[in-house]
């Protein structure tokens, strides 16, 4: 994807490759509109409160991420590799830019929620029963920002793995895609809200393995093995996910939450 430097010509063989890349971002930006269409694409519909200029410009960033992730894979279907790569150029910088807004809206989550009237002790029932209960504020805070800060690290690691292996088709479009997952999961807890009214239960681990296992069931059926990048990418996001999970309840992992107040 990012400025492949190999023309990619559609036959018989590399087609169906070419389509499943195309549809999976689609996908991943239709998870995007749907996730966040009550609090974001259309607030006034759904009567949300106003919300800061900052989550605004989160929002934009993100989306422009995974409209311009289907028009680098449709390029790639239709064989442009010229304007591909032209693309992919703006593309590679505009990364700096989601990782920044990701960062942006994570770092202010804690002091909005308490400007809202929130504090560290209160029950996630008492905040907002979607996303938890019988949680304490604190410790769905610190799961939050280092969830969020993994996602955002995995992003921007896997976003170097395809740069690096951008004159290796097969490599750069899963790494790629792999990184486009690594920000997903809040658009998915949006969903989730939508179709089960919380945040807890099995819906948004099964969304987000379906996706992983997706890009596993193609790579045995063009290879019969998953392929390394795919393997890479997997072990990259467990590996910071886990890691994350256990800064969020560690003492200096929340002493570092409650800083950001």
């Amino acid at each position: 994807m990012v400025g492949a430097t190999a023309v990619i010509v559609p036959t018989e063989r590399t087609s169906p490759g070419e389509r499943f890349f195309f549809y999976y971002a689609l996908t991943l930006l239709a998870l995007v509109l749907i996730g966040f269409a009550p609090s974001f694409f259309a607030r006034l519909a759904f009567q949300q409160e106003s919300m800061p200029f900052y989550l605004h410009l989160h929002g934009a960033v993100l989306t422009a991420w995974f409209v311009l992730l289907v028009t680098q894979a449709l390029l790639v279907r239709n064989a442009n590799a010229a304007l591909h790569r032209q693309l992919g150029r703006f593309f590679v910088a505009y990364g700096v830019i989601v990782v920044v807004g990701g960062l942006m809206a994570t770092l202010n989550y804690v002091p909005r929620a308490l400007d809202a009237g929130t504090s560290f002790e209160m029950d996630m029932a008492d905040v907002n029963p979607q996303q938890a209960a019988g949680v304490p504020f604190l410790n769905f805070a610190a799961t939050i920002v280092w969830v969020n800060i993994g996602s955002v690290v995995g992003f921007a690691l896997l976003l170097v793995l395809a740069v690096l292996s951008r004159a290796k088709a097969d490599s750069h479009k899963r790494f790629m895609l792999f990184a486009s997952v690594s920000i997903i999961p809040p658009a998915v807890a949006r969903i989730s809200r939508i179709v089960a009214d919380t945040e807890q239960g099995p819906f948004i681990p099964l969304v987000l393995l379906m996706l992983v296992l997706a890009i596993v069931i193609y790579d045995y059926r063009q290879q019969k093995k998953p392929h390394r990048a795919t393997l890479i990418s997997v072990a990259i996001l467990v590996a910071i996910n886990a890691t994350a999970g256990l800064i969020a309840v560690s003492p200096w992992g929340q002493a570092f939450v409650k800083s950001l107040a």
